[in-house]
């Protein structure tokens, strides 16, 4: 063989194994290229599931702050209601003890009211009955001295009038 093709056949198979070797290299950095792709990858979705977990729990725990707010809330809502009650209640108790005793006075005037005009009925007869007695009394005292009224009244002023002319009379 000689040396010709041997070089030549050295010079084929450098350009073969440069070929080979380019190929092995570029496979090689294609298969490192795709590890580390699929490294990122899946270290991009395990941070990606993180983040979700992550934000799912803080989703969570907002809600959970949320609702305990909302009962606290609720709480305090429900124990302003219950002390207004009670608050309208007392005054509801205040209220009905005053109609209560606006009413029991009411009922002490209308009773004195009625003892009033009993008293006035019975004062009003006793009247009329003096009045009674004592038209019976000037026509006694008629019957009896044979005068009338106006004969008594006559009589009586003459006789003061007199009585007093003989007291004066007897002062001077």
């Amino acid at each position: 063989m000689p040396s010709g093709m041997i070089i030549a056949v050295a010079v084929v198979l450098i350009i073969a194994a440069a070929v080979i070797s380019h190929f092995v290299t570029v496979s090689n950095l294609k298969k490192n290229a795709e590890s580390k792709i699929g490294n990122a990858e899946t270290k991009a979705r395990e941070i990606i599931d993180d983040a979700v977990k992550t934000a799912e729990a803080k989703k969570k725990e907002s809600l959970l702050e949320i609702k305990e707010e909302s009962i606290k809330n609720k709480n305090e809502l429900e124990k302003e209601t219950k002390e207004r009650r009670a608050e309208l209640q007392r005054y509801e108790k205040r209220v009905l003890s005053k109609e209560e005793a606006l009413d029991k006075k009411a009922d002490a005037i209308e009773k004195r009211e009625a003892g009033f005009a009993a008293k006035e009925e019975q004062l009003k007869q006793r009247e009329a009955k003096v009045e009674e007695l004592s038209k019976q009394r000037v026509q006694e005292l008629e019957r009896i001295s044979g005068l009338t009224s106006e004969q008594a009244k006559e009589y009586l002023l003459k006789t003061v009038e007199e009585d007093v002319k003989h007291d004066t009379a007897k002062m001077i």
